[in-house]
């Protein structure tokens, strides 16, 4: 899907009266080369750097971990027919997170984001192509598409409990009371208030637009956003794991940068601290320093 295409996908939305929002952050989208078709291999330069590394155990299923924002010539792609589907649910989440909070949307589930859609005129009720959309996406499974955690949550309808979580201050986010908030307490205890919680619980619609989202920035390759983010359904985050970071790194805390720092060193120092996704897991996921595994 070119730029050309993708633009022609925005004025018909906009046609049907759905603006794309300012927030989305457009212009390094569309910066990007939109070109791809099922059988898109990585460039020359990533060949390059692929043909250089010994072929560990797992041989391409590590070059995809390691190489993770890359095109890999079985990438499962959208059908283009369904681009303005993934377009047009990214704002109806995009514009229910604002209407109710990010905090409040970390908790929602999928038929609370169908009924606050239905009942603000500024957000519009979900389509019936839509809701069949989100729903085939949720119930697909990952491996199709290269993704091999299991799945977390079974139902779309599924909710996060009510009474069991709880509002960790100064961050917006929510962790489950006992293992989780016990665990997370212990770590800034023992780290101090440089550690800081970057992402808690999050319900089926705020996976879905983690997801969905992953799926624009890499135009319509579901394996690709697989290797960043857990597809709706998947996500450890629905059942007690967290993120962790360091106060003032910004978005680099997802980044393998956040392995330089203070923060990472002193968690990696507890011993007792696993991460979900380690440097070459056989689950089709990048390397994630950050997440931090709460067993159940």
């Amino acid at each position: 899907m070119d730029r050309r295409a993708f633009l022609k996908v925005a004025g018909t939305l906009a046609l049907a009266g759905i603006s794309l929002p300012m927030s989305w952050g457009l212009e390094t989208v569309w910066a990007q080369d939109f070109s791809h078709c099922p059988t898109h291999a990585p460039d020359n330069g990533v060949q390059d750097a692929i043909s250089k590394i010994e072929e560990p155990a797992g041989g391409e299923e590590f070059l995809k971990v390691r190489f993770f924002d890359r095109d890999f010539n079985d990438d499962v792609y959208l059908p283009d027919n369904e681009m303005p589907l993934l377009l047009s649910s990214v704002i109806r989440f995009e514009r229910i997170q604002r209407q109710i909070g990010h905090g409040n949307f970390c908790l929602a589930g999928f038929d609370d984001a169908l009924a606050c859609a239905r009942s603000y005129a500024g957000i519009g009720p979900f389509s019936s192509r839509e809701i069949d959309f989100l729903e085939n996406l949720f119930q697909r499974p990952a491996g199709d598409y290269g993704f091999m955690g299991k799945k977390t949550v079974s139902r779309l309808t599924w909710q996060v409990p009510p009474g069991k979580t709880v509002k960790i201050e100064d961050t917006g986010q929510y962790l489950y009371k006992g293992r989780s908030e016990a665990l997370y307490q212990d770590i800034r205890k023992k780290i101090g208030t440089q550690a800081v919680l970057t992402s808690g619980i999050r319900g089926v619609s705020k996976q879905f637009l983690l997801f969905l989202n992953k799926a624009v920035q890499s135009r319509g390759n579901l394996s690709m956003a697989s290797r960043s983010l857990a597809p709706p359904g998947y996500s450890f985050h629905a059942t007690g794991d967290f993120d962790m970071g360091e106060k003032g790194f910004g978005p680099d805390n997802f980044t393998e940068k956040f392995t330089r720092t203070r923060v990472y060193n002193r968690l990696s120092s507890l011993g007792y601290i696993q991460f979900r996704y380690g440097p070459r897991n056989h689950l089709g996921v990048r390397y994630e320093p950050w997440h931090v595994e709460v067993k159940g």
